[in-house]
């Protein structure tokens, strides 16, 4: 199943190992990260976007609740799914929660064969991808 929202698609394959929340989470955070979605802008609700990809309603707002603990949703009852902006600043607890996952998902890379040039290479394009999005928004 596909959405298509704007210039905003999300999909779904049901053949991955991966939950279907899990995926819409992925492709969500891929999305704001990119810059792809912008602080504010609007998601579909709960209920539009499960009919469209055709899953249970659950499955959504579980999706949709993960998004905001982690900070890249702002859910508002009845108003809306916004887009949340970043953060100013981050405690040192929480930071040093984020740098663990960090390398922990740098270490899963690392014994999946990546090399570490190949690890620099890709944090370096990813984080080059989300200044050039936010450059992008500011002049827009």
């Amino acid at each position: 199943m596909v959405y298509s929202c704007f210039m905003v698609t999300l999909s779904i394959n049901r053949e991955s190992k991966k939950a279907v929340y899990e995926q819409v989470a992925s492709q969500v955070r891929q999305l704001v990260a990119s810059g792809a979605l912008v602080p504010g802008a609007s998601l579909p609700s709960v209920r539009q976007l499960a009919g469209d990809l055709g899953v249970n309603l659950n499955t959504i707002a579980r999706a949709y609740r993960l998004l905001q603990a982690e900070g890249f949703l702002a859910i508002r009852d009845r108003a809306g799914v916004t887009v949340a902006a970043p953060a100013e600043s981050i405690g040192d607890a929480d930071k040093s929660d984020l740098l663990e996952q960090l390398r922990i998902t740098l270490g899963q890379l690392r014994q999946a064969g990546i090399s570490a040039d190949d690890l620099l290479n890709a944090v370096r394009c990813e984080v080059e991808a989300m200044n050039s999005a936010a450059m992008e928004n500011r002049n827009d």
